[in-house]
């Protein structure tokens, strides 16, 4: 006699969390180390687009994509919070009871290739490839890409890509800080969007700042470290000798370039040769639009940002006439 008992219909979540569940990352695992092209031609693509759709598209206003790239940013937020939830409690809870130096050494298959943790690694590595639409948003509405967005883009693919082709032991590490640190920036992004809630959003941008530099440090420090136990445990340490290479340049790159671009917004002098030269500057000066360099190259004048040169630019390269004009206009006022 057939039951009567009628099973309730589960939600989409709890479908999705019974999946997390029986999550196996070996076949994605596998599916990474048979196909070390994706990124390449990812990335090849993507500095197409950097340098060459501004030109498609410079006799044309830009797109308006203010609601979609809201929408976009604020998916990012919500899925980098989760993968926070399911990475950073693991990481935790394995350095007090195992140590540090376990994380760094321990085969991911033995502790986070599979269940929820082991997925939302995969998800990890794999979200770089649509996190460069990022800057497609920016190209269509032709807004400016400086250097360290597209080499940060580019770079992280690839170095992703082959540490979770090597199954480093430390990248849990690297999957926790950055799934943190997204979850607020996307945030950010999100809110700058919006005229009602810009202004209190800017007030947290150096916080931000702050908080991907010393992702940047533990970042160097975690790769140092793994290099270390790598050398005196050989191959009881599961890591690769190429991607601690990699990682260190990755990270200590990154660490420059944002620790350049957070002294030179909030901390450098005015205009040092007129008369703020010599003291900080405030106000407009300092804030987060300020052109912000490094070495004194400016990273808002890069190779990828021929085609929005900066009003200074435009000024400089403005007819003799015109400037002549302007100087008169100037003199009679």
């Amino acid at each position: 006699m057939a039951s009567n008992t009628h099973t309730p219909e589960m939600s989409p979540w709890s479908r999705f969390a019974a999946f997390e569940q029986t999550y196996i990352g070996l076949p994605w695992i596998e599916f990474c180390r048979a196909h070390a092209e994706i990124p390449v031609f990812a990335v090849s693509g993507y500095l197409m687009l950097v340098f060459y759709l501004p030109k498609v598209l410079e006799n044309r206003k830009g797109f308006t994509l203010r609601k979609s790239f809201a929408a976009w940013n604020l998916l990012l937020s919500l899925f980098s919070l989760i993968g926070t939830t399911r990475t950073v409690p693991v990481l935790i809870e394995k350095v007090l009871e195992k140590g540090i130096d376990h994380t760094l050494c321990a085969n991911p298959m033995s502790w986070y290739s599979d269940g929820p943790v082991g997925l939302w690694m995969a998800l990890f590595i794999y979200s770089k490839i649509p996190e460069l639409l990022d800057t497609l948003f920016l190209v269509l509405q032709k807004k400016r890409v400086i250097f360290l967005g597209w080499f940060h883009h580019t770079t992280v693919l690839l170095y992703c890509w082959h540490a979770y082709h090597n199954t480093i032991a430390a990248g849990l590490w690297f999957a926790g800080m950055n799934f943190s640190v997204h979850t607020v920036m996307y945030m950010y992004y999100f809110l700058m969007v919006f005229p009602t809630t810009r202004a209190s959003a800017k007030k947290s941008a150096p916080l931000i700042t702050c908080l991907q530099i010393l992702q940047m440090a533990v970042g160097s420090a975690v790769t140092f470290r793994s290099g270390v136990l790598k050398s005196r445990l050989g191959d009881q340490c599961h890591t690769d000798p190429a991607n601690v290479k990699l990682g260190l340049g990755m990270y200590t790159a990154y660490f420059t370039l944002f620790t350049a671009l957070f002294v030179d917004k909030y901390f450098s002098n005015g205009d040092r040769g007129g008369e703020k030269g010599g003291r900080r500057g405030s106000g407009d000066e300092m804030g987060a639009d300020k052109v912000a360099t490094l070495c004194g190259v400016p990273l808002t004048k890069d190779g990828a940002g021929f085609f929005q040169p900066d009003q200074d630019e435009v000024k400089d390269n403005a007819p003799a006439h015109t400037s002549r004009k302007a100087k008169r206009t100037k003199k009679n006022e």
